[in-house]
C-alpha cells in the first residue's frame, strides 16, 4: 500500500447537513492520522469550510454532477488527481463514480438520505443502480445495522462486503447536567418530511405538550407549511424557527431536551451531537436512532409518528430530575465511547487497508 495513500471523497452535495459533515469529519482524521484526503463536492459551505481546515478541495467543471455530462468530467478530474482509492458518499456521487469507469479501486458510503420517502418507481430505479454500485465498489459501508439490513435483505447486496461503520462526532462543549434548567425542546435537522418537524409541532398542541416551548433549527422547502401548521394549531408562540445554525454547542445548551422525531432516519447524526452536550434525547423509534440511543439506557425512543407519545415521554422526563440527569450522563459517555470521530476513522481506515492491501 503506498503511504501515505491518498484518498478522493467525493460527494455531490455541499450543505451543511448530514452527509457533507461526515465527509469533512472524515477528511479532517485522514489528514491527522497522516493521509492524503482530497474533497470533492460542488461549490458551497463544505468546500469554504475544507479551505478553512487546510483540506484540499475542488469540484469538477461546469456540468459535474449532471448525469449525462458528469461521468466524463469527473473521470478527467480524478485521473488527474490520481489518488490511490475513490471513496464515494451518497447514490447520485456513487452513481456518477461508478459510469466513470476510474479503474481505481472503489469504497462506497450508504447514507440513505430521504431514501423511505420517494415514490415507489424512484425506489425501484435506485434500488437498481444500488445494486450496480455494490458490483463496482470493492467494499461497501452502511452508516447503521439499520441500512445494513436494508441493503442485504431488500436491495440484495452481499453481506460479507458491507462494513458497518457509524458516524462519528468530535464533541462539542457541554457536560452532563443534573437537570432541566425550563422546558425547552428544540430539533435541528433540514426542514424535509422526512425528518418529522410537523410531528414535533404537533405534539405541542397535545395536552402534555401544553407547557413546551420549541425551537426548530435549519432550514428548507417545509419552512411555510411548518408556520403554517403552528398557527393553525394554535401554538406558533411557542415556537422558534431560528433557521441555519452555525454554533451547534450553543444550540444545544440553550434546551432541556434534542428531539428526533423523523419518520425515517439512516442513522441520526444530531442525535450524537446533543448527546455530546449532555442533552437527553427522545427520537423515534426508526432507523439507526435505537442504536444510537440503546433506549432506554442512554435515550427514550418513542413510536414512530406519534407527537402525544413524543409530548408525554418528553413531560415526564422533565418532571423526574433523577432520570434527567441519569440519560444525561449515559448518553453523554455513549457518545464518547461509541461515536467518537476517531473510531470512525480508524475503523475507515481499516477498510481502505483491506482493500489497498
Amino acid at each position: 500500500m503506498p503511504f501515505p495513500p491518498r484518498v478522493a471523497l467525493v460527494i455531490a452535495d455541499s450543505s451543511r447537513t448530514g452527509g457533507p459533515e461526515h465527509v469533512l469529519l472524515q477528511a479532517l482524521e485522514l489528514k491527522e492520522s497522516g493521509w492524503g484526503p482530497v474533497v470533492v463536492c460542488p461549490d458551497g459551505p463544505l468546500r469554504q469550510r475544507c479551505a478553512e481546515a487546510g483540506i484540499p478541495s475542488l469540484g469538477p467543471e461546469r456540468g459535474g454532477w449532471d448525469p449525462i455530462s458528469g461521468p466524463p468530467r469527473l473521470r478527467r478530474l480524478l485521473r488527474r488527481l490520481a489518488p490511490d482509492l475513490v471513496h464515494t458518499h451518497g447514490l447520485r456521487a456513487g452513481g456518477l463514480v461508478r459510469r466513470a469507469h476510474l479503474g481505481v479501486p472503489l469504497v462506497h458510503t450508504h447514507h440513505l438520505d430521504s431514501w423511505f420517502t420517494r415514490g415507489s418507481v424512484r425506489r425501484m430505479a435506485h434500488a437498481h443502480e444500488l445494486r450496480r454500485l455494490a458490483r463496482a465498489a470493492r467494499l461497501e459501508i452502511a452508516v447503521s445495522q439499520s441500512v445494513r439490513r436494508f441493503l442485504v435483505e431488500e436491495v440484495g447486496v452481499d453481506a460479507a462486503r458491507v462494513r458497518v461503520i457509524p458516524n462519528g462526532v468530535r464533541p462539542l462543549l457541554g457536560e452532563p447536567r443534573h437537570g432541566p434548567e425550563g422546558r425547552r425542546v428544540a430539533t435541528l435537522s433540514s426542514l424535509i418530511p422526512s425528518k418529522g418537524i410537523d410531528l414535533a409541532i404537533t405534539a405541542l398542541a397535545t395536552p402534555l405538550g401544553s407547557r413546551l416551548r420549541l425551537t426548530v433549527g435549519g432550514s428548507g422547502p417545509e419552512l411555510a407549511g411548518l408556520l403554517d401548521l403552528a398557527t393553525g394549531l394554535k401554538v406558533a408562540d411557542r415556537v422558534d424557527f431560528v433557521g441555519p445554525v452555525e454554533d451547534r454547542a450553543a444550540f444545544f445548551a440553550a434546551c432541556d431536551i434534542a428531539w428526533v422525531p423523523s419518520r425515517q432516519e439512516p442513522f441520526g447524526l444530531v442525535a450524537c451531537e446533543a448527546m455530546t452536550c449532555g442533552v437527553p434525547v427522545v427520537a423515534a423509534r426508526v432507523g439507526g436512532l435505537p442504536e444510537i440511543l440503546d433506549p432506554p439506557h442512554a435515550g427514550i425512543c418513542v413510536p414512530p409518528a406519534n407527537p402525544a407519545a413524543l409530548a408525554s415521554v418528553t413531560a415526564a422526563l422533565l418532571d423526574d430530575r433523577e432520570r434527567y440527569a441519569r440519560l444525561s450522563r449515559a448518553g453523554f459517555e455513549r457518545a464518547a465511547d461509541e461515536f467518537s470521530a476517531s473510531r470512525m476513522g480508524a475503523r475507515t481506515r481499516q477498510v481502505y487497508r483491506e482493500v489497498l492491501g
